[in-house]
């Protein structure tokens, strides 16, 4: 008995450790590449393109040192990084782990809609693809079907999340129109990102 607080205590914190090898070093890649994207002049950067190329190129940056994690976690591979998909998922990682730890600065790169065309579909989901990036088929009530990218935490995003196995559930889903960039094809495609959601 005597042993078993001290041994319960080890077994906790090997896990703990076990569970911080796996988060901490996408957090250290993201928080790296907030402070990179922080310190560019943003007035300098004219256009989209700009701006997503030094962005991919901090992101890039701020993995050096993690190359065996990403490697053998995550299938990604930096030397592969621009003849294959492994930067568009590298980008994907950083833009979920960054909407927890520099959401502000993530905006400065994904908030600025000026020329972007906004709209809305209703209707219901009725396919989830994750490949590159996480696409929602929407349908509307006259069956025309909507491609939807989830790229970033949007309001109730997790009520949508909820229901996506409710066949019968419909949403009135937010989005805007913009170029992103798919490493794989090595071209820009504008894509309607969901910005909100509400239930119907």
């Amino acid at each position: 008995m005597k042993l078993f607080a001290p041994t319960c205590l080890l077994l906790i914190v090997c896990f703990s450790l076990g569970a911080e090898a796996h988060v901490e070093p996408l957090r250290a890649i993201t928080e790296r590449s907030c402070t990179c994207i922080e310190k560019l002049d943003m007035s300098k950067l004219k256009n989209s393109e700009q701006r997503n190329m030094q962005l991919g190129l901090c992101v890039i940056k701020s993995a050096k040192g993690f190359e065996k994690y990403l490697k053998a976690e995550k299938n990604i591979d930096l030397e592969r990084i621009g003849d294959s998909d492994h930067g568009t998922r590298l980008g994907y990682l950083f833009a979920v782990e960054a909407a927890g730890v520099c959401p502000e600065t993530l905006a400065k790169f994904t908030g600025d809609t000026e020329g972007s065309f906004e709209g809305t579909v209703a209707g219901r989901v009725t396919e989830v693809s994750s490949t590159s990036y996480t696409r929602l088929t929407v349908e509307d009530a006259a069956g025309k079907p909507t491609t939807l990218y989830w790229l970033f935490n949007f309001e109730n995003s997790n009520l949508v999340l909820k229901s996506l196995n409710e066949k019968n559930a419909r949403f009135e889903f937010t989005y805007v129109e913009k170029e992103i960039f798919f490493y794989a094809r090595k071209e820009y495609h504008k894509v309607k990102i969901i910005t909100a959601a509400k239930k119907q």
